[in-house]
């Protein structure tokens, strides 16, 4: 190893993980690289987003909060092979106006990857907006503030499919604990139908169970098996030049199922249907959307769509109606640096409130070459 090898280079994004971006949140994905890995590398990649999000929230279903902080995730790449990563670090969640931080969790995965179409991780997933899942059934502040998952993902990336399968283990037992099990295992596919002239046609499809039980401990609590399904069709339209850059619209049905109901259970099966429009232009993204939903619950959904409340669990509502505006802002600042404002305003047809949330963010990611490493035997 010669003395030029251990300098810090800036490389960019160092990750080639077969890896799709989702329509939902791109701007909150961790964006996949044509940088080619080099065979014996040991690399180091920060990650961070710093947010502001204001949520006046006065409904029976979530109470209004002001999420303020940034989370960090410093990781160190070691590849021994051009398909071999190696990575270890920490993720840490910190509030501000709070001394000391609130998460510090490991980061740590293997992932192999076997073609430029398919890659395996174990460990550290990624996670969140990266599943590419719609709002309903995924909250997007579990990527500000429980953005750590693990488990198991296969990806693949294909001209007309892409898909993530995921376990996500939540919860761990030992003999006699006095919690529960809980895991998470999903896929979200997209499939093109048409690609045209800049028309596009895609069908996506998700699955997403979530368990909570165990037989081996001492939990008596409700548990069972919780399964969201969603279908449904998305026509975009992209443009060269001009003040539209593209346009689209969305069509998803959901399902919700209680696999296995017992007496407890007081939502066997309930259903939604989200239709949305939107258009990308020069000063940012705009984005209306329609929900209509009957008994409709899931497990890691954003808690305003569903027909349960975490705010109060003994309110329920088995008829929801709501018009949801969106508009973002997004502006590179760096090829790693990159700031966006959202303003989401949320009206509630059943009782003629409104409700909004705004938030700044400001995303870094960014890789560093260290050191060039040779296996012994390589």
């Amino acid at each position: 190893m010669t003395d030029d090898s251990l300098k810090m280079v800036n490389i960019g994004h160092l990750s080639s993980v077969v890896r799709p971006l989702w329509p939902e949140y791109p701007a909150f994905q961790d964006p996949p690289s044509e940088d080619s890995v080099i065979a014996g590398s040991l690399n180091v990649r920060l990650k961070s987003t710093s947010f502001y999000k204001n949520n006046e929230f006065k409904n029976n279903f979530v109470s209004g909060q002001t999420l303020v902080g940034l989370y960090f995730e410093p990781v160190i790449e070691y590849h021994p092979d051009r398909k071999t990563t190696i990575r270890g670090g920490v993720h840490l969640l910190k509030y501000f106006g709070r001394d000391s931080f609130d998460r510090k969790l490991p980061v740590i995965s293997i992932r192999y990857d076997a073609t430029e179409h398919f890659s395996l991780i174990f460990g550290t997933l990624y996670g969140t907006t990266n599943h590419g899942l719609i709002e309903p059934i995924q909250n997007f502040e579990d990527y500000l503030i429980n953005n750590s998952e693990n488990g198991i993902q296969l990806l693949w990336n294909y001209p007309n499919f892409h898909s993530d399968v995921w376990l996500n283990w939540e919860q761990f037992i030992k003999a006699a604990d006095p919690f529960p099990e809980m895991f998470q295992a999903a896929v979200n596919s997209e499939f093109r139908l048409l690609d045209w002239k800049g028309l596009g046609l895609t069908a996506p499809f998700s699955m997403v169970f979530h368990h909570v039980g165990g037989e081996i401990d001492n939990y008596w609590g409700p548990g069972g098996t919780k399964l969201n399904l969603v279908h449904g069709l998305r026509l975009s339209q992209s443009f060269q030049k001009g003040f539209i850059r593209s346009i689209y619209g969305v069509q998803n049905f959901l399902e919700f199922i209680e696999v296995n109901p017992d007496d407890r259970i007081t939502i066997p099966y309930g259903r939604g249907s989200y239709t949305r429009f939107g258009l990308d232009t020069r000063i940012g993204s705009f984005e209306a959307g329609y929900w209509k939903a009957l008994n409709f619950s899931a497990p890691n959904g954003m808690p305003v769509f569903l027909s349960t409340s975490v705010k109060d669990p003994t309110y329920y509502r088995a008829s929801r109606e709501m018009l949801v505006l969106k508009y973002q802002f997004q502006r590179n600042l760096t090829d790693f640096l990159r700031v966006a404002f959202r303003f989401e305003p949320y009206y509630h047809f059943d009782t003629g409130r409104m409700d909004h949330s705004w938030s700044i963010y400001m995303v870094l990611d960014e890789g560093f070459f260290m050191a060039n490493l040779k296996r012994k035997g390589g």
